[in-house]
């Protein structure tokens, strides 16, 4: 009975044969077509992340450009009120010395005769205690104290200042 069956194994034999070799074939075409797929979307994610990437240092680099312009600015700014302030103790100190001239009597004398001239002859003269006078005549009033002096001329050198800023 075996040499009788034996035909038929192996026709049986055989037909599993080649059914496996054809599974193994269109196995080895989809496998190689997935792997070129997969390398296919490897390589667009890769460059897809590249470019993300370079988007975002891009921005981080314009974001980084920014903060140090805004930190260079803040230290002028911050260098800049420390002079003001410097040139404004020292314009204070030299109006000062300035009551203790001899000649101070004639200014003061001078800065009375401008207020009236300014706010009329019944103003209201007040010697101010940093050297100096204003005078108050009809709710008006005029500085001429030493401090408000200093004060200009700090305020005139940083306008000048800006505007030297602001010429490209």
């Amino acid at each position: 009975m075996d040499a009788a069956l034996a035909p038929a194994r192996a026709a049986l034999l055989a037909q599993a044969r080649a059914e496996a070799d054809s599974v193994r074939e269109r196995s080895e075409v989809d496998a190689q077509h997935a792997v070129a797929t997969a390398t296919a979307e490897a390589g667009r994610i890769r460059r897809a992340a590249r470019a993300e990437g370079e988007a975002e240092a891009t921005v981080a680099a314009a974001a980084a450009r920014t903060r140090a312009r805004q930190e260079a600015r803040a230290l002028v700014l911050t260098a800049r009120r420390e002079a003001y302030e410097r040139l404004g103790r020292a314009a204070r100190e030299a109006m000062a010395r300035m009551r203790a001239e001899p000649d101070f009597a004639a200014v003061r004398q001078r800065m009375v005769a401008a207020v009236r001239s300014v706010l009329g002859p019944d103003v209201r003269i007040v010697d101010e205690p940093d050297g100096g006078i204003s005078g108050v005549a009809g709710g008006r009033r005029l500085d001429l104290s030493l401090t408000r002096f200093a004060d200009r001329a700090v305020e005139a050198v940083a306008a000048t200042d800006a505007a030297d800023e602001e010429e490209p």
